[in-house]
């Protein structure tokens, strides 16, 4: 054998495991093809739903996750925080969306929106609602980080948290935590 013949088989061998390696490559980050979610009706949002609200209330807390596969501790830094007067909307929003995992149809009621009380975490995921009517409410967030896989990739963790709260007039601590994970909504 010439050097000749030794180069062309080399190449030949090289070209035959990049191949290989991008078609593995190519199916490992390929897109992963989630079932389509079921669709629910909207009920229509009735601001006489809500409760009537007496006293005032300050909401303090922490959104954080614990990452079981590194051992920290993953915080919801500047995520938004969403406290929901409880109505027949809302409920529908929590048993369906958040317990199910399904999807409701259309967009929300504009006046539906403007009920909505929202907040920003700080860099340590801390979150505060000053002055808010007392009474019931569904209090929300979303958190999510990358992971990366040795062997498969970047992997997203984390999702939508969500519970039922009841604000008694004064100052209360509430957390939203993995103990808070909407199951259809959460890796």
């Amino acid at each position: 054998m010439t050097l000749k013949h030794l180069r062309l088989g080399f190449i030949s061998l090289l070209v035959m495991v990049l191949t290989a390696c991008g078609t593995v490559t190519e199916y490992r980050y390929g897109q992963i093809s989630h079932p389509k979610r079921t669709e629910v009706e909207r009920v229509p949002f009735n601001p006489n739903d809500i409760g009537g609200h007496t006293g005032i209330s300050h909401l303090v807390g922490r959104a954080y996750l614990r990452d079981n596969r590194s051992f920290q501790e993953r915080v919801g830094g500047f995520i938004d925080v969403v406290l929901n007067s409880v109505s027949k909307a809302s409920t529908q929003w929590f048993t369906e969306v958040c317990r199910h995992g399904k999807v409701l149809k259309g967009q929300p009621d504009a006046l539906y929106q403007q009920a909505l009380i929202q907040t920003k975490t700080n860099n340590y995921g801390q979150f505060a609602f000053p002055n808010v009517p007392s009474g019931e409410y569904y209090l929300s967030t979303r958190i999510y980080w990358l992971d990366e896989a040795p062997r498969s990739g970047p992997i997203e963790y984390g999702g939508l948290l969500a519970k039922k709260i009841n604000l008694q007039p004064g100052a209360q601590t509430i957390d939203l935590s993995q103990i808070d994970k909407c199951p259809g909504y959460y890796h």
